[in-house]
């Protein structure tokens, strides 16, 4: 049954898996929304940083520049979400295996509603401050929920579609916070800002809404031993005619556990830093470390197109216009990946990365940069297309090979400390940019690409080396990979028969 199942899985195209599973579809986009408000609250304040009405009533005056946050409370308030992020990652993965995806959500989104409040009706950047680093260990949580989800109810052909619709909720968040924040350039009360942390409002209570018809997911289910559950669930997520066929996934799903079990693979943290489980959060973590270093401009975007020369006006016109390239290349991304593979997307799009960072941060030393506003569109339009070749690769791959990674056991763990990881680099960005980027400290401008540049030159290393080929691939075949230790450049053309899936290394040196 479970043999059937696996082939069944290489068998379906991708139109007759989404025909067959569009319930499943649905479901994980429902829970992939968590990530709009998640990138709409993070990105925003960065945002706000350039917006007149925030730097009047929370800034200072800086002599031949106006009202600017000063550069310490523009780290403070970056922090927030990350430093939060950093413990709710981390702290995420416990709920989640203890009471399920599901109940974990729901809790998660009803302690947003009242932080937003918090954020709304702060008084002063002090209180505002504080309720970031509140809101960002649920904001880590979400990070952990949504790609876990997604990866867990839907099949094989879908997995790299709606893990990377995570990237698309990302994209769009950041889409809609500049847009908002463009709409308030011109108002010059509180409520410039105060309107646009109120909007996240909108996405606790539309998710709770629909959230209690979900169904749980089926791999969270068998590994509690509700087998039963699990079938119902698997019944819920997948169309009629597919009813009989899921006893045949149900066991596929109970083998790969138990096969994991054989492997030893435990269920602690502890356990995702032995054998085959390290090299696999190794992985997972580098994949966000490289994306963070990247030197995507969203995350300070509107604030460096306007340090480099461009208006308020012209810096969020060009702000939304990223986005709107980052949201159109994400739909699309489907397609290289589809074409080339996950590797080989993504390796050619660090390729352009490196490429484009270096155009963007060697153009500073043009004669007459200075008084020429030209270089200045030429840098933005640059790092735009560098955001549509990242949104067509690093930006959705990152979400779908960290889902498709880990062990099934330890999916939720894993993912965690990677989101932990993931906060403690970018940590590093929220840091040191303001500190590069404002006129009052560095004021490197685009200069600031050189070490973006320069270290993703060693992200291109790190890949071409050590990121394997997971499309095509069921979780028992990956488990079987890992577990003999295949280098990650046979990954894709490495030949597991189909009666030879439990026979690992460990197994048979016994």
């Amino acid at each position: 049954m479970a043999m059937e199942a696996t082939l069944s899985e290489h068998d379906l195209t991708t139109w007759q898996a989404l025909v067959k599973h569009r319930k499943a579809a649905l479901w994980s986009m429902l829970v992939s929304m968590s990530i709009i408000m998640r990138a709409y609250d993070i990105e925003i304040t960065g945002n706000f940083f350039a917006l007149p009405a925030f730097k009047e009533h929370l800034g200072e005056y800086i002599d031949g520049h106006g009202y600017e946050i000063p550069t310490e409370w523009q780290v403070a308030m970056s922090m927030g979400p990350i430093v939060g992020q950093v413990v709710g990652a981390w702290a995420a993965a416990i709920p989640m295996d203890r009471i399920g995806r599901k109940k974990t959500l729901a809790i998660y989104l009803l302690l947003t509603s009242a932080l937003v409040f918090m954020q709304v009706f702060a008084p002063n950047r002090t209180v505002l401050t504080v309720s970031m680093y509140l809101a960002g260990v649920i904001w880590g949580g979400y990070h952990v929920l949504a790609p876990t989800y997604a990866s867990e109810v839907l099949p094989m052909r879908l997995r790299g579609i709606f893990t990377g619709y995570v990237m698309l909720c990302y994209t769009m968040g950041q889409f809609l916070q500049t847009g908002i924040t463009r709409g308030f350039v011109g108002w010059t009360t509180v409520w410039a800002y105060k309107i646009p942390y109120a909007i996240q409002w909108v996405w606790p209570a539309f998710i709770l809404i629909f959230l209690y018809w979900a169904p749980e997911s089926p791999w969270w289910l068998i590994r509690q031993n509700r087998l039963d559950d699990a079938k119902k669930a698997l019944d819920r997520l997948s169309s009629r005619d597919s009813h009989a066929n899921n006893h045949n996934v149900l066991a596929m799903m109970v083998k790969t556990d138990v096969y994991e079990r054989e492997l030893e693979v435990g269920a602690t943290y502890w356990d995702c830093f032995k054998g085959p489980n390290l090299r696999r959060l190794e992985i997972c973590s580098a994949l966000f470390i490289i994306q963070n270093f990247s030197g995507n401009p969203v995350g300070f975007a509107v604030y460096l197109f306007e340090q480099v020369g461009l208006s308020s006006e012209n810096a969020f016109n060009m702000g939304i216009g990223l986005n709107g390239v980052g949201f159109i290349g994400t739909v699309l991304s489907v397609f290289p990946m589809t074409y080339f593979g996950r590797r080989r997307t993504w390796i050619y799009g660090l390729a352009y990365t490196i490429a484009a960072l270096w155009v963007v941060a060697l153009l500073c030393f043009a004669g007459d940069y200075a008084t020429n506003e030209a270089y200045s569109w030429a840098q933005a339009t640059i790092l735009i297309t560098m955001q549509l070749v990242y949104s067509l690769s690093l930006g959705p791959l990152t979400y779908i090979i960290s889902s498709e990674i880990p062990s099934t056991k330890l999916r939720a763990k894993t993912l965690s400390l990677t989101a932990t990881f993931n906060g403690m680099t970018y940590l590093v960005i929220t840091i040191a940019g303001p500190y590069l980027l404002n006129p009052g400290s560095a004021n490197a401008g685009a200069k600031i690409e050189f070490l973006w540049g320069g270290l993703s030159i060693f992200s291109f290393l790190w890949s071409f080396f050590r990121l394997p080929e997971t499309s095509n691939r069921t979780y028992e075949e990956l488990d079987t990979l890992f577990d003999r230790r295949v280098p990650a450049r046979e990954f894709k053309n490495y030949v597991i028969s189909p009666n030879d899936g439990h026979h690992s290394e460990s197994e048979k040196a016994q």
